[in-house]
């Protein structure tokens, strides 16, 4: 599937690193969300349908990381690709900083929207997929101008400059002239994040970004979006990584059947599994000091 360019306006994501522990919270004034889902549904196939979603409600606030975690088949991806519109959800709401994304209220009801305001809020959304989808015959730095150039329609000069800036965010300032052949998987998936930085959105989703990697390679990317999260971006990370996740995020959301289990903040959802199959999903990670 081809990368969907998105954009942001969240000026904290360039700001200083800060300790571990000491990230940046969303201040409790009226500040809307950056994310919101209000009773999210998805359903596929017709003869038998399968409730992929299933009354999903989140909120996550300007500066938070979120982990989504849960069994495979439990509507994770399926939750993302909702959230940037790649698939439409059935019922409910999508909200990202107040704007409905993929539908338009007209005489009481919510009605399909046009893809060019779809699209307007996708450029705000940056996504990455467990597959880095980078153009082989274009080097790291044709890669990282697409979006600003042909999306956002920024001066060359000034693409040029994020390009160099989000290598630099992910450590890759020495490949910008490389090909993707030339780059090892990690060094791949940091150029699909790079390319995604370029398009300075509000909102990141990570779709189990290590799941392609070989195990060598895996803390490199995760080092990226540790980094990312000191610097106060705004993240939606499904991930197997428990170690990672309770080392990143503010809240992990914990999903099963298509359904929000439970959404609490990291400590406590390590320290204090809600359930006994939550429990259970923990014991099967070697999480120091957490629950397996």
């Amino acid at each position: 599937m081809p990368f969907t360019y998105l954009r942001r306006e969240n000026a904290r994501a360039a700001g200083a690193a800060l300790p571990a522990g000491e990230r940046r919270h969303a201040s409790p004034g009226p500040e809307p969300p950056v994310l919101e889902l209000i009773g999210v549904g998805k359903t596929f196939g017709k003869t038998t349908p399968l409730a992929a979603l299933a009354d999903v409600s989140l909120r996550v606030s300007r500066g938070e990381s979120v982990a989504i975690v849960g069994p495979s088949g439990s509507g994770k991806t399926t939750l993302l690709r909702c959230i940037n519109f790649l698939v439409p959800y059935d019922t409910g709401r999508i909200l990202v900083n107040g704007r409905l994304i993929g539908y338009r209220e007209h005489r009481g009801r919510l009605v399909p929207d046009t893809e060019q305001r779809v699209n307007d809020i996708r450029k705000r959304i940056g996504m990455v997929f467990q597959r880095f989808n980078l153009f082989p015959h274009r080097t790291v730095l044709g890669n990282l101008l697409e979006g600003p150039l042909y999306v956002l329609k920024v001066p060359r000069p000034q693409a040029v400059e994020r390009a160099k800036a989000a290598l630099e965010r992910v450590g890759l300032t020495d490949k910008i002239d490389a090909y993707p052949a030339q780059l090892s998987g990690g060094q791949q998936q940091r150029v699909a994040i790079a390319r995604a930085l370029c398009m300075e959105p509000e909102l990141m989703l990570f779709d189990e970004v290590t799941s392609a990697l070989d195990p060598e390679l895996v803390g490199e990317v995760l080092a990226v979006i540790r980094r990312l999260a000191q610097q106060g971006m705004t993240m939606v990370i499904v991930t197997h990584e428990m170690a990672f996740a309770r080392d990143v995020a503010d809240r992990v959301v914990f999903m099963e059947a298509g359904r929000v289990v439970v959404d609490h903040r990291t400590a406590e959802f390590f320290a204090r599994p809600a359930t006994p199959r939550i429990e259970a999903f923990l014991s099967r990670f070697a999480v120091p000091g957490g629950a397996g």
